[in-house]
């Protein structure tokens, strides 16, 4: 018997490598609308006249060689968001989702609880060792 090769796997190379065909293209863009939100896909990498930071697109519109593209358009493709040099970059550092145009009370954020005190109350309810 013969062995069979995976469908899978077709399109690799050997050393595990996708061929060059599977990469996505790459899109440089410019927030074009007034709200906005997206997620930080990578570090931020500083060119000659601008800086460039690898995103996810989730809300907005973009905007690259005088064509606009909704998020959802941009899904295809690998997408760096260039900012100008005045801006602040330090306010990213660390930073991985950006919502531009809307209002905090606006915004709800889940955080989650890390305080001793709910690990606390946690930990007794679960029928540990009960003095009477």
């Amino acid at each position: 018997m013969g062995l069979f090769k995976s469908k899978q796997n077709a399109n690799k190379k050997v050393n595990d490598r996708s061929e060059k065909g599977e990469r996505k293209k790459v899109k440089y863009v410019w927030v074009s609308s007034r709200k906005a939100i997206f997620i930080i896909a990578g570090e931020v990498k500083e060119s000659k006249y601008s800086y460039g930071i690898p995103i996810i697109p989730l809300h907005g519109y973009y905007r690259s060689k005088d064509k606009s593209y909704t998020a959802r358009e941009l899904g295809n493709y690998y997408v760096i968001l260039n900012l100008p040099k005045d801006v602040n970059i330090d306010e990213l550092e660390g930073k991985r989702i950006v919502v531009l145009g809307y209002d905090k009370g606006a915004i709800y954020i889940d955080e989650n609880d890390t305080s001793d005190e709910s690990n606390d109350n946690d930990e007794e309810g679960e029928g540990g060792d009960e003095e009477k």
